[in-house]
């Protein structure tokens, strides 16, 4: 069992990525509104940025061109896909919200300001979801808050779009784990196949000097 756990443990951990390696960043200030926003961001967003550097750097440093192009049009299938779904939601509360009569412009009692390290492209693809969702919380919470929606919907919606959005994160570490291991095996099968062909050519070389020699003997 322990055994097991450390196998899973391992496999979770994105291979090649030295964190005291020198990496560039950007810093970007992101107001987030709602507890879950904030959540989310503590949560999944490193997780994720690095998941994504090793895409966008390492995949290719040990890779091919042609094995990163593929997997970068996977992940930005799946961060499309999420930022897409959440503006559409967002969109339908906010249209409930104006049928109703409602204000969608509320207050928040702890909105935070965090700083961000945007650490390769894509990352800051990932941040826009979490900023997009703190935006469609402010449409549900004010649903809410005018008794349009119930405390149920309420805690439902609010679980469902925080896992879909941090499984989106582990779903992206995982494809950047199996994509560089993979990368890997290859790297090492081609240095183990060239170093036979060396090996081998090399005995070829040494068998040939030394029936050279033997006829220069009997010569």
């Amino acid at each position: 069992m322990a055994m097991t756990q450390k196998q899973r443990n391992i496999s979770t951990q994105i291979p090649s990525i030295r964190h005291d390696n020198s990496r560039p960043f950007l810093t970007q200030k992101a107001l987030l509104n709602s507890l879950h926003a904030q959540q989310i961001f503590e949560r999944g967003y490193e997780m994720c940025a690095n998941a994504l550097f090793s895409l966008s750097v390492v995949l290719r440093f040990i890779g091919t061109e042609e094995q990163a192009q593929e997997v970068d049009a996977m992940v930005d299938t799946l961060i499309n896909q999420a930022l897409e779904g959440i503006q559409k939601e967002s969109l339908r509360l906010k249209e409930i919200a104006e049928s109703n009569g409602i204000e969608t412009t509320i207050g928040y009692t702890s909105a935070k300001t965090v700083d961000v390290q945007i650490t390769s492209p894509r990352s800051i693809k990932y941040l826009a979801i979490i900023r997009e969702f703190d935006g469609m919380m402010a449409n549900m919470d004010a649903l809410w808050l005018s008794c349009v929606i119930t405390d149920t919907q309420y805690a439902r919606g609010v679980y469902e779009w925080k896992r879909r959005i941090l499984r989106l994160a582990g779903q992206i570490r995982q494809i950047a784990t199996r994509a560089v291991l993979a990368a890997r095996r290859k790297e090492n099968s081609e240095v183990i196949a060239e170093a036979s062909e060396t090996q081998v050519a090399e005995a070829d070389k040494s068998a040939f000097e030394t029936a050279k020699d033997k006829i220069t003997e009997a010569e």
